[in-house]
């Protein structure tokens, strides 16, 4: 297998290594993230910039515990262009990119961990 695309070293120092903390972190991860990302979708499709640039925002610390630098490169991205209305043309494929990745992320962590179904 390839090189994991998440570090959980983070999450699992700040959880003194509990492992069933650290798989509600990630079952948490999966129930929101995916409307996360919608959301961030509709407000780009709508033109709410601020709105994106906030989501984004609010999305970081949650990537930063997984530890997948990518992701979390490219909501800075967003939130940056968004928050100061610059090279928007370059959002919607930035939000493809986030939303491919949470969806392997997710694929991984129920794959990895044996996360019950949603």
């Amino acid at each position: 297998m390839s090189e994991k695309k998440y570090d959980l070293s983070f999450l699992k120092k700040v959880s003194n290594e509990d492992q069933a903390f650290i798989i509600d972190m990630l079952e948490t991860f999966r129930n929101i993230a995916p409307g996360i990302v919608n959301k961030m979708e509709i407000f780009l499709n709508q033109k709410k910039y601020e709105a994106l640039s906030r989501e984004a925002h609010r999305f970081i610390p949650g990537i930063t515990f997984l530890g997948v630098k990518d992701l979390e490169r490219d909501l800075i991205d967003i939130e940056e262009k968004a928050k100061n209305l610059e090279n928007l043309e370059s959002l919607p494929e930035i939000l493809l990119r986030v939303r491919k990745e949470v969806e392997s992320l997710i694929q991984c962590f129920t794959d990895d961990f044996n996360l019950r179904p949603c």
